[in-house]
């Protein structure tokens, strides 16, 4: 369950807990009129927590409308823990939300790739952490045969006609490179993943799957 605390107005000191969603208005029932809060509107807003452990508000078209950290919103919001919520005369201030389902973190985390080069040993993972979006790249693959610091063989010479057929052979094999990015905005639940030069693909967290933008309902 998510609790929300009433920090100012009537209802100061209340304490509202919400397993599903709680409609706030002056024609809600039980919490969700904040003890007759005159500022709010018949139908104010709506507080919702769906079943991947997600919480968020959205406005219902109230007159003063709904404010999230002091600034009024649009469009349903995505609430964290210490988030404040403006309805007419009452302050809310998100205390404690649940942990989002194991599932659906397994499905919104793509497993990191990882590119071997040739000859050499797989790079060890990137352990840098995530900061607002997640970025993931992959490792570049190594141009050479051998891993950095391997020692080397003997230093043998070769004619000008062999150097140059091994260049135009090299010249003539595809790149092993690869770049791979996936850029996730958990508060928008949008995603773009690009590979290499191809053009990006957007993607949007429709329940508990990454779908192409264009195909989410």
């Amino acid at each position: 369950m998510a609790r929300f605390e009433v920090v100012a107005g009537r209802a100061i000191g209340m304490s509202v807990l919400i397993d599903d969603e709680l409609l706030i208005g002056r024609h809600a029932e039980g919490a969700g009129r904040l003890a007759d809060d005159e500022e709010i509107s018949r139908s104010h807003a709506r507080l919702s927590l769906d079943r991947t452990g997600f919480c968020a508000i959205e406005d219902l078209g109230s007159t003063n409308g709904t404010y999230v950290n002091g600034m009024r919103i649009k469009g349903p919001e995505t609430l964290s823990e210490g988030d404040t919520i403006e309805v007419g005369a009452t302050t809310l201030v998100v205390r404690e939300l649940p942990i989002p389902h194991s599932e659906h973190t397994l499905r919104a985390i793509p497993s990191r790739p990882t590119v071997v080069p040739r000859g050499g040993a797989a790079p060890a993972p990137d352990k840098t952490p995530a900061a607002g979006r997640h970025h993931v790249r992959a490792s570049e693959a190594l141009e050479q045969g051998g891993a950095p610091g391997q020692r080397q063989g003997p230093v043998t010479t070769e004619s000008p006609r062999s150097r140059a057929a091994k260049s135009a052979d090299k010249q003539a094999q595809p790149s092993e490179n690869l770049s791979l990015q996936l850029e996730i905005d958990w508060d928008t639940r949008k995603a773009t993943l690009s590979v290499g030069d191809e053009k990006p693909l957007k993607l949007v967290l429709d329940g508990d799957t990454w779908r192409p933008l264009s195909d989410a309902g």
